[in-house]
């Protein structure tokens, strides 16, 4: 991090603790705004008579939105700054949001879904974006676990509280009540983030704002970002297939009653929270982030192993999935610390928004594949799937690092 004016030790902690708590009820929120609506389905359909299908392509139409436009973003990001593209987002995500309690007319709210998918894409490329440019290189892990801790934060608080204000007083009520919350949240970030520094600053003091677009695409065709992405389309696609069809899978397996399983993966949802934020000090104190990739997604892949292959009781059950969520959390400040490696000067948002799109695009094909293993009788090797996943992302890793060096030593001949 680079400040036009020396700042105190103290003043950078301080810095740093108002970007973390930021960036956090940032992607709190946008992960609240992904889950607002799913939780008040039951009672749209009760009310306004709209079928769960087409419900359901409500949601389909903000994920697959919110994939196209975050490569977009990140250059609007490194083109204009952060902070104006995050703002945006916001406003245009908890608006739109609100508005379906307005006009709860089917085909405006396919539109509204459709810009609030177009708001959350800019969450990933302007969050980080602002933290490597802004937080001090000693804190940035930290940082980083905030960020997602967050994110966690919405997604665990938007079913609770959709469905108790939806119980209550309706589900217009709740929605418009929910984008009204971002107006606060609008609030907040628009006082406290004007001294943030983003790849737009970054751009300029290297002397590449006027990069022409081709010479911008150009630098995200390179391999360490290219095996990125793909990295994160892989382990995306065994999170939210474990996630997502777990109780359905252990059904068919052992029997297990579907709220046993969805309480299997609360458990792991849990584990995840905390190993984010376990994550960040080990990733600020270790300097690592290449072993703690390594060490941390083995051991979730020979727990997933244990799973596919051993006869596990409920108990054995319960302590699987908490292993293999906090393994999995432990991972997210050094792998983002991985992909910052991979990252030229000034182009956090393009390649933060380009990386992101790819679990958005794993999460959107996983249930794909995992209806597939239950529908042709074969669930438990669901699990064999993940675990070869993992591994896989783990030798992804390891090429990424490989060639992020090489690409290191050859810009310094």
């Amino acid at each position: 991090m680079s400040q036009a004016i020396a700042l105190s030790d103290a003043d950078v902690l301080r810095l740093d603790r108002r970007v973390s708590t930021l960036i956090g009820l940032s992607h709190g929120a946008s992960h609240f705004y992904q889950l607002a609506l799913p939780p008040l389905f039951v009672l749209i359909n009760a009310a306004e008579g709209i079928s769960f299908t087409r419900l359901g392509i409500l949601t389909g139409t903000f994920y697959v939105t919110s994939a196209l436009c975050q490569p977009p973003s990140g250059f609007l990001v490194d083109r204009f700054g952060a902070r104006v593209v995050l703002l945006s987002g916001l406003a245009l995500m908890a608006g739109s949001t609100a508005l379906m309690g307005v006009v709860a007319y089917y085909p405006v709210m396919l539109v509204l879904s459709l810009l609030a998918g177009a708001g959350n894409s800019v969450f990933h490329p302007c969050d980080y974006s602002i933290m490597n440019a802004t937080v001090s290189e000693k804190r940035i892990a930290r940082a980083f676990s905030f960020h997602m801790f967050g994110g966690y934060i919405g997604y665990a608080m938007a079913p609770l509280a959709m469905t108790a204000i939806g119980t209550y007083a309706g589900w217009r009520p709740a929605i418009v009540l929910a984008g009204l919350i971002g107006l606060l949240i609008f609030a907040c970030l628009w006082r406290g983030s004007r001294d943030f520094r983003d790849s737009s600053h970054d751009r300029k003091e290297s002397g590449d704002a006027d990069e022409t677009l081709g010479d911008s695409i150009r630098m995200l065709i390179n391999l360490p970002i290219i095996l990125c992405w793909i990295f994160f389309l892989i382990i995306a696609m065994g999170i939210i297939g474990l996630q997502t069809f777990t109780p359905a899978l252990l059904k068919d397996i052992y029997g297990f009653d579907l709220e046993t399983g969805g309480a299997f993966v609360t458990v792991m949802l849990f584990g995840v929270t905390i190993g984010v934020l376990c994550g960040g000090y080990l990733a600020d104190y270790l300097r690592k982030p290449d072993r703690v990739v390594m060490w941390g997604y083995s051991s979730a892949v020979l727990v997933v192993i244990a799973v596919w292959r051993l006869e596990l009781d409920v108990t054995q059950h319960y302590i699987a999935f908490a292993v293999i969520g906090f393994m999995y959390g432990v991972v997210f400040p050094s792998r983002e610390l991985l992909v910052r490696a991979a990252t030229p000067k000034g182009a956090s948002g393009r390649v933060f928004g380009l990386v992101y799109s790819g679990m958005d695009f794993g999460s959107a094909t996983s249930p794909v594949l995992f209806g597939w293993f239950i529908d042709t009788g074969i669930p438990r090797s669901a699990y064999l799937c993940v675990a070869i996943m993992w591994a896989v992302s783990i030798a992804i890793m390891v090429l990424t690092s490989a060639a992020t060096r090489r690409r290191g030593a050859v810009a310094a001949e």
